[in-house]
């Protein structure tokens, strides 16, 4: 594995943890891998204290870009990439995982709406409801 490649596996743990305690603390349970915020806690903390340990244990990190290391717009550029997979992961994941997850309030308040409901039936709620919308203000304008 280069560096570049463990570098982005530990961005992605990272973010995937970090997305675990925030939506915990946040009372997200629509973002939450596993249904109780105390293990969601815990989990979140090993995958972002795990990951770091792994990536250092060998330590020699600190490698200029003219050494073999990952030059800085690289660098910045696996972050990104690393943290946007580690939310679709998450959405993704939480989705699969909270299927049978049925919202009790009308989930057409943006993020909040992840209090009650997993992110994909938050956003086909969303998007239904923006699609009407849309609709019902373009419909005096068009011939049908």
């Amino acid at each position: 594995m280069t560096l570049g490649q463990e570098y982005l596996l530990l961005v992605f743990l990272s973010c995937c943890g970090v997305v675990q305690v925030a939506a915990a603390f946040g009372g997200l349970r629509g973002l939450l891998l596993f249904g109780d915020r105390r293990f969601s806690v815990v989990m979140g903390m090993g995958l972002i204290l795990g990951s770091l340990a792994w990536f250092f244990w060998d330590g020699g990190r600190n490698i200029p870009d003219t050494g073999g290391g990952i030059a800085g717009a690289s660098q910045f550029g696996l972050f990104i990439l690393g943290g946007f997979l580690a939310l679709l992961f998450t959405f993704l994941a939480t989705s699969l995982t909270n299927f049978r997850r049925r919202p009790s309030i009308d989930t057409t308040d943006g993020l909040l709406s992840l209090r009650e409901t997993t992110f994909v039936q938050a956003l086909s709620s969303n998007l239904s409801t923006l699609w009407k919308l849309y609709r019902k203000l373009t419909k005096k304008y068009s011939s049908g």
